[in-house]
């Protein structure tokens, strides 16, 4: 038996297997990941699924982080599994097939954890799909333009209270998709869902019925005016004789970036 030839065949064919896991089959179609490469996410914060078969239809989600890009930039791009109260990494060999949309707007890395918008990207949305046993699951991410401001993400406070005397959020994160979380340290942080709009460029911020402004002091911190966030716990009434309370759509509201839901 020549062990030699056995050798080089070996080598050849996991240079092929490494070679079709880098590559993509179509413009912006990528294979699942092959064998050996590094997941930054395998056992970090979230436990590997075992066994590729416990998937289920609708069980998948990707999320992203930061929730929004801008040409020349990389995105982060977690896949799990729903399993009740728990949540798992997929390993890359459970997939099947990943597709970015446009092909031409970005490249999926190696380990299929990065996506990195081309720096010629024209400002819009990317999608980004994952097929798992059958089980396909998408994220659209916004490419905003260089010159954008970006409102995705979480933001807490300067100050606790309104200069109405109300509770301030502890955090208030919104997603790109019109999602709006907020949460009250008061109320154990547990954050409730609104949706809301904004327009960059007129700097308009609507959430429900309200309308009110966003300026922006520079890539970390906004402002808020002429609305206001829901409270905790409704105000006390003002004492009698006590001076009236200002409104609570007079105060401006000043906030600092925290992160990016993830």
């Amino acid at each position: 038996m020549d062990h030699s030839r056995l050798w080089i065949s070996a080598w050849v064919a996991a240079v092929a297997m490494l070679l079709v896991s880098c590559a993509t089959v179509e413009p912006g179609v990528y294979s699942g990941g092959g064998r050996g490469l590094h997941d930054p996410h395998s056992g970090n914060n979230l436990q590997d699924l075992r066994d590729c078969r416990e998937i289920w239809d609708g069980g998948t989600y990707l999320v992203a982080g930061p929730v929004a890009g801008r040409p020349g930039s990389r995105i982060e791009v977690r896949h799990a599994l729903n399993m009740g109260n728990l949540a798992y990494n997929i390993p890359l060999r459970c997939v099947t097939e990943w597709r970015v949309v446009p092909a031409d707007a970005a490249t999926l890395s190696d380990n299929r954890r990065f996506l990195d918008i081309r720096p010629e990207a024209t400002p819009g949305q990317i999608t980004l799909t994952a097929t798992t046993r059958g089980d396909s699951t998408s994220l659209t991410i916004p490419v905003l333009d260089p010159d954008t401001p970006n409102l995705y993400g979480s933001w807490s406070p300067v100050e606790a209270f309104s200069c109405a005397g109300e509770e301030m959020p502890s955090v208030v994160t919104m997603l790109p998709e019109g999602r709006l979380f907020i949460a009250h340290e008061s109320l154990g942080n547990r954050p409730g869902e609104f949706s809301y709009s904004f327009d960059p460029d007129a700097g308009t911020f609507s959430m429900g019925s309200l309308t009110g402004r966003v300026r922006f002091l520079d890539e970390g911190r906004i402002v808020f005016s002429g609305i206001a966030f829901p409270g905790a716990r409704p105000l006390p009434p003002v004492p009698p004789g006590a001076p009236p309370r200002p409104s609570p759509y007079s105060c401006e509201q000043e906030f600092y970036r925290v992160g990016e839901l993830y």
